[in-house]
């Protein structure tokens, strides 16, 4: 199965990307984003005639490692279509937007190609991939595995109307570039996943949100829902669904249910505890 399982030059890695990561916070004023999840979120672009492109947006999730207890590997997920051009083929020089932790100021790092990134290993078809990334000195703030909802998870499908938002990093200034994580608030109008077809993507089972007008780059954006104090992440905005032709859903964005999402870093999670066992976490 085509990318179901980590290569060994990606499980090699682990040991580089397996961090300590603390526990996720409740919040209780729904009205405001909570601040750590602004650091969840990095953009995703290119260079064109000596510009900046905004291509999608990525954010990154922690797993906890079953060999190392307390510690997590870390993530970078996206919606699979930003990683291809519009023939369907790998995007050359696609680059990571971030903000640097010592500086503040924003910086590129260049995006491993298409064929290193996981699919879905049950569903491969699914418009999600994920790849182990964690940037040095880098101000994030990982998505820890408990805060998805799975299909069992009452949250999963939200009453029609429920307060959502979506978080999106832009490159802003002209001669000097500034990282912004945008926050973008709309509501539940689908909870019940339904067959959509996406443009680069295919058919994919969305849930949908109102204020489908997000631009090209919240594709891959993630999208939280709230109840009471608890803030968990419903799904991966599909941005490419404003171009969908059913009236039915016409101006609202689609998004890919968080269990995609789960199972792709559980699997990949399992395979590096699987590669790392017997070995000795350096201190």
């Amino acid at each position: 199965m085509r990318k179901a399982i980590l290569s060994i030059a990606a499980a090699a890695v682990a040991l580089a990307s397996i961090l300590a990561i603390p526990p996720s916070a409740s919040y209780a004023d729904t009205d405001t984003v909570p601040s750590g999840t602004l650091r969840n979120v990095a953009g995703i672009v290119t260079h064109r005639d000596g510009r900046v492109v905004q291509v999608g947006t990525a954010f990154f999730v922690a797993v906890p490692s079953a060999v190392f207890p307390g510690r997590s590997f870390v993530y970078l997920v996206t919606a699979h279509h930003n990683l291809l051009d519009d023939a369907g083929k790998p995007r050359a020089g696609l680059l990571l937007t971030l903000e640097d932790a010592k500086t503040g100021a924003m910086r590129e790092e260049p995006l491993p190609p298409e064929n290193r990134w996981v699919l879905d290993p049950n569903e491969e078809k699914a418009d999600v991939a994920a790849v182990p990334f964690t940037p040095q000195n880098a101000s994030i703030a990982p998505i820890p595995l408990g805060s998805m909802l799975g299909s069992d998870d009452p949250l999963a499908r939200p009453e029609t109307g429920a307060q959502v938002y979506y978080l999106t990093a832009a490159t802003v200034g002209v001669k000097q570039h500034r990282f912004e994580a945008l926050a973008r608030f709309g509501h539940v109008s689908v909870a019940a996943p339904a067959d959509t077809e996406v443009i680069g993507a295919g058919l994919q089972q969305l849930s949908y949100l109102d204020g489908g007008g997000a631009p090209g780059f919240s594709s891959g954006a993630p999208v939280f829902v709230s109840a009471g104090l608890r803030f968990a992440l419903w799904g991966i905005l599909e941005a490419n669904t404003s171009l969908n032709t059913d009236p039915v859903f016409s101006g609202l964005a689609g998004v890919l249910p968080a269990r995609y999402v789960a199972d792709t870093v559980k699997a990949m999670g399992a395979v590096q505890d699987k590669a790392l066992r017997g070995a000795k976490l350096p201190e």
